[in-house]
């Protein structure tokens, strides 16, 4: 995310990560973004974002411009103090300018526990962190089309990367203006289906990765993906869940987490251990079989099946 995938869960666990803004009293540029620039002024007309309020250390801040275009995960919001253009920001990378208060809102479709699909914020970004824990439900209108108008209603609280912290506060109703996306990139070749299958929420996919991962400290991994993610890449599919054992040696798993596109990223340490069987215990490259019935933060959720699991180099 910027590239979002700068955020993915770049360590699954989790937590947050945020977003893309320094303000006056911070000279660094953040994460994914180049450093402020004095030598150009914004290139977009400004749109005052009335419904929206915004704070930064607790003072208000004028929003005057909003965008929006269509991701391949959904659609992506930049809101800024400054009347920034198209051209400026639907790349992979920015120039701040000086004094800008600036943060993105990730959008998308999400599968709810009863089997549903609803809008969501997916992710928000600012000044260097993605945090997903402002994830949750968003009414919105349009689809970002260029030059057409998309609305969100949007409430979160977000802190800044570094040391020196910076908290801005988002509520009320985005009203964007649709960009025309940067040419995307092709996307990468979705691996053979294993004979092995994820469902969650009556939604079925077949699996096509399974990956094994330590972190040093004892946990062990297993990542059943249904898109192109590998041991390198973090392009992530539709699902995913992520089976984890406190110690190698353990035969019962500790705890499963969700993930993917559709899905919230969620890991839950309380599901029927009973109703999921790996073996081999302990998990090591080459054929696994799966069974499973849980439940996992209320979304019901079966594994059945054999995968091909590679191990992750530490």
């Amino acid at each position: 995310m910027r590239s979002q995938f700068l955020v993915v869960l770049l360590a699954l666990g989790c937590g947050s990560k945020e977003s893309k803004d320094a303000p006056k009293d911070d000279p660094k540029p953040s994460m994914g973004d180049k450093p402020a620039r004095k030598d150009r002024a914004p290139t977009g007309t400004a749109r005052p974002q009335s419904k929206l309020k915004v704070t930064l250390d607790g003072k208000p801040v004028d929003i005057q411009q909003a965008l929006a275009w269509k991701t391949s995960e959904g659609i992506r919001v930049i809101a800024s103090s400054v009347p920034v253009g198209c051209d400026e920001v639907t790349g992979s990378m920015r120039s701040i300018h000086e004094g800008e208060v600036t943060f993105d809102v990730n959008l998308g479709n999400a599968l709810q526990p009863d089997g549903s699909v609803k809008s969501e914020v997916k992710s928000t970004y600012y000044s260097g962190m993605t945090s997903q824990t402002n994830a949750g439900p968003a009414v919105t209108t349009g689809d970002a089309a260029p030059k057409s108008t998309f609305t969100a209603e949007v409430d979160f609280k977000t802190s800044s990367a570094g040391k020196d912290t910076h908290e801005i506060e988002v509520k009320g109703t985005i009203d964007a203006l649709g960009c025309e996306p940067a040419k995307a990139k092709d996307a990468p070749a979705l691996p053979p289906e294993m004979p092995a299958t994820i469902e969650v929420a009556g939604k079925k996919l077949p699996v096509r990765g399974a990956q094994i991962s330590s972190n040093g400290g004892g946990w062990v991994h297993l990542k059943l993906t249904t898109g192109p993610e590998t041991c390198k890449s973090w392009q992530s599919g539709e699902m995913s869940v992520e089976i984890s054992w406190k110690e190698k040696a353990d035969k019962d798993p500790f705890q499963v987490s969700l993930g993917g596109s559709l899905l919230k990223q969620s890991a839950d340490q309380t599901f029927d251990k009973k109703k999921i069987t790996v073996k081999p215990t302990p998990v090591a490259p080459g054929e696994i079989e799966i069974a499973g019935d849980i439940e996992v933060m209320k979304y019901p959720v079966k594994l059945a099946g054999k995968v091909t699991a590679v191990e992750c180099p530490k």
